[in-house]
């Protein structure tokens, strides 16, 4: 029986989105609280296994996983060959360069040869400032490298932000971009080959989660004379459906799919026409 083995990110920022998404595609994954490291699915199909998520590239490069998740930097980062499957929906992050609040820097270009950077990042950092044209020294850590100008580290740091809040509260500011980050879907080549259609069927059920969640699912009755109007403000994915109601001649029911973002404005619309009985329900998968 051919097996396909998933790594997933054990703990940090993108284990609790994985394990949501592994969930919705029909794998009861544990939560990080559980340490069981290696689970099966689906009478062992399916092996998901719980790792570092800067280990993840390793092992799907060596081919300990077929498939996994893991951020765009940490790919980026290890270089490992991996093939990208696909860019998934949480993760977003970007990896910046950073300096004090009070620094004369206010660019790149502004970076003296011979400064110090301090990051957890050093291939991708010396790589960006190779690019610019800048000869600086790296120093790596393995955390919390926004402390790094406060103990007199380094003058500089590299690190990942979502908001720039951690930047803010170490009274650190950005100033350029390296790299911006999500979770993606990676494979290992020889898998791709010789496991494609059991690799095809995760990333098929990955998609249909995430093509539902952004969309609501939108019912309502609504009079038979508006319905020309309802079609340019109901376009669904194909057009609304439209269903002839048990002894009403008057009315019809419409079912569509709108933007998620949209609901309250396609309800204001519908109420306005006349519609009774709206009903709006989350869709758990939407194959395209």
């Amino acid at each position: 029986m051919t097996t396909v083995r998933i790594a997933l990110p054990n703990k940090g920022r993108l284990n609790q989105s994985a394990i949501r998404l592994m969930n919705k595609i029909g794998f009861p994954v544990p939560d990080g609280s559980n340490r069981t490291l290696l689970a099966e699915f689906s009478k062992g199909r399916y092996q998901v296994l719980l790792a570092r998520a800067q280990d993840i590239p390793e092992f799907v490069e060596r081919g300990a996983a077929d498939i996994g998740i893991t951020g765009l930097d940490l790919v980026m980062e290890t270089g490992r060959q991996v093939e990208n499957l696909m860019a998934l929906d949480f993760g977003r992050c970007r990896l910046v360069v950073a300096v004090p609040e009070d620094s004369p820097i206010q660019r790149v270009e502004d970076i003296k040869d011979g400064c110090s950077v301090a990051t957890t990042f050093p291939n991708l950092t010396k790589a960006f400032f190779d690019k610019m044209g800048k000869q600086v020294n790296i120093a790596e850590v393995t955390g919390a490298a926004e402390v790094a100008p406060q103990v007199g580290l380094a003058d500089v740091i590299t690190d990942l932000t979502e908001t720039g809040s951690t930047l803010k509260l170490n009274h650190l500011r950005e100033v350029a971009l390296v790299l911006p980050s999500r979770a993606v879907l990676i494979a290992n080549a020889k898998s791709l080959t010789e496991k494609r259609a059991r690799i095809d069927e995760v990333t098929s059920a990955i998609e249909s989660v995430m093509n539902a969640s952004q969309k609501r699912y939108v019912m309502a009755n609504v009079p038979k004379e508006t319905l020309q109007n309802l079609k340019t403000l109901l376009p669904g994915i194909s057009g609304p459906t439209v269903m002839n109601i048990m002894g009403r001649d008057d009315m019809v029911a419409i079912h569509a799919v709108t933007n998620e973002d949209e609901v309250n404005a396609v309800i204001t619309m519908l109420k306005r026409v006349g519609a009774t009985g709206i009903l709006v329900i989350p869709i758990e998968r939407m194959v395209l």
